[in-house]
Order: C-alpha cells, then structure tokens, then sequence
C-alpha cells in the first residue's frame, strides 16, 4: 500500500467512524458524549482492558446502546486524543473469532497495583 492508498485508507476509517457515532446519536441523543463518560468511567477502575470489555459491561449495566458497536470507535478515539487511554499491546476478540484487536492501557486508572 503506497502513502496515497493509506492516506485514502485513514481518511474512509475517519468518516465511517463519524456515520457510525452520528447515527448512534440520531437514536440515543447524546449518545456518544454518554459513551465517552462510560468508557472514562471504566478506565478509571481498569488497568488494561480491550473494546469489548468496554462494551460487554456497557451492556450488563444497561447502558443504551448503539445501533452497531462501530460507534464506539470514535468514542476510542476521543478518548486517545484526550490522554485517557493509550494502546499497550494486542488482545484478542471474543466475537470475531479471536482476531488481534487493540489493548488498551488506562492512564487514569485509580486501582492499585498489586505487586
């Protein structure tokens, strides 16, 4: 994949990410901002943890939820942006079939550290 390709790669993943929140938005208003403050609240009580993590717990707490969990994506990149999270390694998806998926680390986490 040449710079050009890429550049054309990142711009579409851009976009998608923004239909996908602005369509979670037109159902849940404010949806988006509430998934931010959700994925916020979860890092400050997890060290490490994968999107789906994120997700999973967002459904067993009844949290509303998108039309797709592609909306999340931005939510993730909000969340780089404003130092809340970085990557840390690879993880690996429980639902699509173990496929490497970023892991996140927590710069606000306020657990201990247990030794």
């Amino acid at each position: 994949m040449d710079l050009f390709e890429m550049a054309d790669a990142l711009k579409a993943r851009e976009a998608g990410m923004q239909i996908a929140a602005d369509n979670a938005d037109s159902h849940v208003i404010g949806w988006t901002d509430r998934a931010f403050q959700f994925l916020k609240d979860y890092a400050r009580t997890h060290q490490s943890f994968i999107s789906e993590d994120v997700s999973d717990a967002s459904k067993e707490c009844g949290f509303p939820q998108p039309p797709t969990d592609r909306a999340w994506g931005s939510v993730y990149r909000r969340a780089l942006k404003e130092d809340i999270i970085i990557q840390v390694g690879a993880g690996r998806s429980r639902r699509r079939h173990a496929s490497i998926c970023p892991r996140w680390g927590s710069l606000i986490c306020k657990t201990a550290v247990s030794a």
